[in-house]
This record gives structure tokens, sequence and C-alpha cells, in this order.
């Protein structure tokens, strides 16, 4: 059987994902519970090993965080080869990525904070795992709590389970506070509030058929596949030469490089641009290879790429981390769920002059889980989408991926200087980058929020 290997558990993510479908479309109480299926699945898998269940069965908890690095850059590199709906009023677009980014800085800051104030013999990685578990998800906390593992456990999988935890608190706060801020606005506003809390996308396609011979999905499907593979196959060939040019060069080259991987998807997004740039450079050159994107397909394989990221990141928990780590992360995430509904709330109220109520449900879930969390609130006040706020949320989440570049780099200078005689100097400088970082973009919000731009 060890033919098998990884397949195992993709088969068994892909089992877990149906059962939290079945049991969200089945169970009368899950309906009413803002929970991904895929997040539902990655529970029931988790009750039934044997990190619960003792002579359970076992799931190898650094073979998940793998396919779970994997998953976040295809995901992204997916979502990114889609083409988005333009929209009117583009300067509102930008609005609303600095509402996502300023938050993201926001938490940063709050969990370095934390660390330092009352719990100084931990490392400040700790921390900085609140933005990237509730307002980047399971897939990147994941991700860079295994590259950091040296700054927080010490071992691998124990750290990845230290992300992953971060986004499943981020999933339960958003979802349980979520449901109480549409409770409170219904009653205001003398709504139904018995409704359903159904999964759906923030991202929207239509089918659309390449050629008239073109009727079989399964010849699209192929293409786009290619597409990722070749794009993907360059990121692995990039990191393979940085590999080559950067280990000679000692403690600082296995840093940088470190770093590199850790921001893979970030390589694959470059990518993705870069391929779509050949085909409008094609296109306006009157070449016809429209076939080599299909927006409809690039949806169905974002959902699946995520969805399979969710559930893995559940499947890292080990449980290991609790003795040392549960009061810190049950501090943090509280208090960073409390401080991201004030501010989201005092800043949407002064940044948009309509649909504030919209903008404020739908942003909050998506600033603590993923963007299905946020729609499925969003839903709860907007029951059809009428709003032009889900369309605004999927377009200010794709600027709000470029101007956070800057803030990942923040977040990765402690462990530049990570068991230097500079330590603590790194540790601040990140403390205040994230400060002065929120405080930009706050600033700027603010001025635009008087001047009426949204």
């Amino acid at each position: 059987m060890n033919d098998w290997g990884i397949m195992v558990y993709i088969l068994l993510i892909g089992v877990l994902i149906f059962i939290g479908k079945a049991l969200k479309t089945r169970v009368p109480l899950l309906k009413k519970v803002v929970l991904p299926s895929a997040l539902l699945g990655g529970f029931v898998g988790l009750i039934f090993s044997d990190a619960v269940i003792p002579g359970s069965y076992h799931v190898d908890a650094s073979v998940m965080a793998t396919i779970v690095y994997h998953m976040l850059a295809l995901g992204f590199i997916t979502l990114t080869l889609k083409d988005h709906k333009k929209t009117e009023n583009k300067k509102k677009i930008w609005s609303t990525g600095m509402v996502i980014t300023s938050t993201y800085a926001l938490q940063g800051f709050i969990g370095i904070l934390m660390v330092m104030l009352f719990f100084s013999d931990k490392s400040v990685a700790s921390g900085m795992l609140l933005p990237l578990g509730f307002g980047q998800g399971p897939g990147l906390a994941t991700s860079f709590a295994r590259n950091w593992s040296d700054m927080l456990t010490g071992v691998e999988t124990t750290s990845a389970a230290l992300g992953a935890s971060y986004a499943v608190v981020g999933f339960l706060f958003g979802g349980g506070i979520g449901i109480l801020i549409i409770n409170i606005i219904s009653r205001k506003r003398g709504l139904d509030t018995h409704q359903n809390y159904d999964d759906q996308s923030l991202y929207k396609a239509t089918v659309e058929i390449d050629t008239v011979k073109e009727i079989n999905v399964i010849d699209g499907l192929t293409v786009q596949v290619v597409i990722i593979s070749i794009i993907y196959g360059l990121v692995w060939l990039t990191l393979y030469i940085l590999n080559q040019v950067l280990l000679p060069l000692g403690g600082i080259g296995e840093t940088i490089f470190g770093l590199l991987v850790g921001f893979n998807f970030i390589i694959g997004i470059f990518y993705a641009l870069l391929f779509k740039l050949i085909l409008n450079v094609t296109k306006k050159k009157g070449i016809n290879i429209s076939f080599a994107k299909n927006d409809y397909i690039l949806s169905n394989l974002s959902s699946l790429f995520f969805n399979f990221m969710i559930t893995g990141a559940v499947l890292t928990i080990t449980f290991g981390f609790l003795k040392d780590y549960g009061w810190l992360l049950l501090s943090i995430t509280s208090v960073g769920a409390l401080i991201t509904v004030l501010y989201v709330w005092f800043v949407t109220k002064r940044v948009y002059s309509a649909y504030n109520d919209e903008y404020f449900v739908g942003l909050f879930g998506m600033l603590t889980g993923v963007a299905s969390t946020g729609i499925a609130l969003l839903k709860g006040i907007d029951k059809n989408l009428e709003t032009p706020v889900a369309d605004e949320m999927a377009m200010g989440s794709a600027t709000a991926i470029t101007m956070a570049l800057p803030l990942f780099g923040i977040l990765m200078l402690p462990s530049i200087g990570y068991g230097t005689s500079n330590e603590s100097l790194f540790n601040f400088i990140a403390l205040f980058g994230c400060l002065l970082y929120c405080l930009t973009m706050f600033t700027i919000l603010m001025i635009r929020g008087k001047r009426k731009v949204n």
C-alpha cells in the first residue's frame, strides 16, 4: 500500500468535504451556522482521528501541511488567471482594499504587542499568526507557521497546528459574532432573521463555450490544468535555481531562501500575471488563443483548491501545542476579534456613503474567516446579494493582495533577526511597522471618506 502515499490523504480530504457538505445540507441546526462545508468536514476528520480518539486512524500532520502549502499556491494562481469584472468606481475598490490591508496591519500590531506585554517568554511569531490566520485563512497561517517553527515550537507539525488553530478560532469568532451582529441589524431594520447560511463564493462566472465543437467541458478543464501546471512548474524551477544560488552563501542565504519558499504563492501570482500579459499581447496582434483561459473552469478549480486547503489545514491540528500556547491562542484571538469588529465598524461607517451595514458585516466575516464566511454573513441582511457590496469585496480583495505585500515583508523581519544580537530590534521594527502601516491606510481612508470618494 506504500504506492498510494499522499493519494490516501487527497482521498480523505475529498471524502470529508463531501461529509461536511452533506451535514451542512441535511442537518437543520448546521444550516443556521456560518460554517463552510470544508471546515465542517475538517472538524469531522479531526474528531474521529487519533488526535482525539486514541487508537483511531492517524493523520500525518507534516504530509497534510504540505498539501495545504501547495493548495494555497495553486488557489492563488487560479484566481489570478481569472478576469475580474470591471467596476464603475475604481476608487471605491481601492478604498475597500485599504480597509482590508489596514485591518491586517492592525491585527499584526495587536498580536505582536500582546506577546511582548503578556507572553514575553514566547516568540513574537506566535502573535504574528493572528493576521495570517484571521485575515488570510488557514493556508497562509499553516505555511508560515511551518517556516517559523524555529521561533515557535521547534517542531514543524506542532507549529503548523498552531497556525491552523488561529484560522479555526477565527472562523468560530467570525461566525459567532457575525450572527449576533446580523440579528442586531435585522431587528433594527425589521427583517426576518430566520434563514440559512449556505456556502457561496464571492466570485461569479458564466459558462462560455470556446468553440461550437467544444461542448465537452473536459477539454477546457484539461487546458486549464495544463496551464496551471506549467505556471506552478515555473515556481518550482525558480525556487530550485534560487536554492542553488543562495544556499552557498551560508546562514543569510538560507534565511532568504526560507522566506522565498514561504512566498511561493506570490511567485505563482507573478507568473500568472505574466501569462495574462502574454495572452493580451497575442490578442492585440490578432492571434486567437482565447481557449487558453476559461473563467468558468478557473472559478471551479479555485474553489476546489481552497476547499482542500481548508479541510487539510484543520487536519494538521495535533493539540500538542495547547499546553504551552493554549492561553496565548485564546487571549490573542479574543482581543483580536473584539478590536477587529470595532475597527471595521468604525471605518465602514466613515468610508462608505451607502450600504454601511452590508460592508461592515461582509468585511468582518472576510477578515476573520474567508471569502465564503463574509458572503454568508452578507446574505443575512442582503439575501439576494442585490447590493454591490459582494462584488466590491471581491474586487477589493484583489487590490488588497498588492497592497499587503509590504506588510508581508514587515511580518518576515523577526525571522531575519531571530537568534542574532539584533533580535529585539527587528521585533520592535515589525511592531511599529504594522502600526505605521495601519495608521497610514487609516488616514488615507478618513480623507477619502470626508471627500465622499466612495
